[in-house]
């Protein structure tokens, strides 16, 4: 009996619901971003694995997670996603609209921070380019295209990313007025020994590169513990204790004072990255392109790449 994957193409469309369940994991979600029914996206699926022969997810009641079969066929499809982008693209020949929606993933504090506020502008000359944030303590992930576009500070070491240093972000040792005014005086490093520190809660809720405070003392007394770092800077100004923060974090409002002014303790790369298919297309280059020239805006912020 001959092969029926080798008589017939799968449709498009199939190919483009089992993407959107490879990216996130159920049916249900899938349906809910394409605008379709949850029966719909299964029933496509199935279509796809009996015409391509191959059982392409393991469904558990957790969600849909990819077999060898399906990880393969991945790369293919995002290939075919990308050409189908580009070449709309090319027959609108419209060299000034951007349109599209984009999913960028950021560090919390930078999303909120950095790129939110700087997106109104955009907005105006750009109605049609919609951005969705994810910005979040720990990295979302290019490869299932949870995020097209992903601001971070562990850059992918392997598959087809264009992958570039934005900028060095460097932390301060900050607390709030009254807990300087009520705790031993900090006059050198060794000092912070003897103090209370709010923090990361590590544990794998947050990317080990936010592992930091280690590094300013081996062994230091944690006050608080949270995922988010905006948390921490609200219990850091309430006066739970000492903290690292980046000046994008530390400086939104004048409610906490830097313990070492102009003294760098710690610093991090940060790193933009994306596939290197989708940068081809417009709306994906020109977010890109706005996020590096977004650092470049504010060197008060940021220490330029060394």
């Amino acid at each position: 009996m001959h092969n029926a994957a080798m008589s017939q193409i799968p449709e498009w469309n199939d190919l483009r619901v089992f993407l959107m369940v490879a990216r996130l994991g159920t049916i249900s979600l899938a349906g809910e971003r394409l605008g379709i029914e949850h029966s719909t996206v299964s029933r496509r699926i199935g279509r796809l694995e009996e015409m391509l022969g191959a059982i392409l997810f393991d469904r558990r009641r957790s969600g849909y997670t990819l077999t060898d079969a399906g990880r393969r066929l991945v790369p293919n499809a995002e290939k075919m996603e990308a050409a189908l982008l580009e070449a709309i693209e090319q027959s609108l020949d419209q060299a000034e609209v951007i349109e599209g929606t984009v999913r960028v993933g950021t560090p919390e504090a930078f999303g909120i921070h950095v790129l939110a506020p700087s997106l109104a502008p955009l907005r105006e000359l750009h109605p049609g380019l919609h951005i969705e944030l994810i910005a979040q303590p720990q990295f979302p992930n290019l490869a299932t295209r949870e995020v097209e576009i992903l601001v971070t500070l562990e850059p992918p070491k392997i598959g087809r990313y264009k992958v570039s240093k934005l900028a060095q972000v460097e932390y301060f040792l900050y607390c709030s007025p009254s807990y300087r005014a009520t705790h031993p005086p900090i006059r050198e490093l060794s000092d912070v020994a003897h103090h209370e520190f709010v923090d990361y809660v590590h544990d794998g809720w947050v990317s080990e590169r936010y592992r930091i405070l280690e590094e300013l003392t081996p062994h230091p007394r944690r006050s608080f513990t949270a995922i988010s770092v905006l948390a921490q800077r609200a219990a850091a100004a309430a006066g739970l204790g000492l903290v690292l923060l980046t000046p994008y974090v530390a400086r939104q409002v004048n409610d906490l004072v830097c313990v070492f002014p102009n003294q760098t303790l710690i610093t991090r790369d940060l790193w933009i990255a994306a596939p290197e298919d989708l940068l081809k297309i417009r709306c994906y280059r020109f977010v890109w392109d706005h996020i590096r020239h977004l650092i470049e805006q504010h060197p008060e912020l940021f220490r330029r790449p060394s």
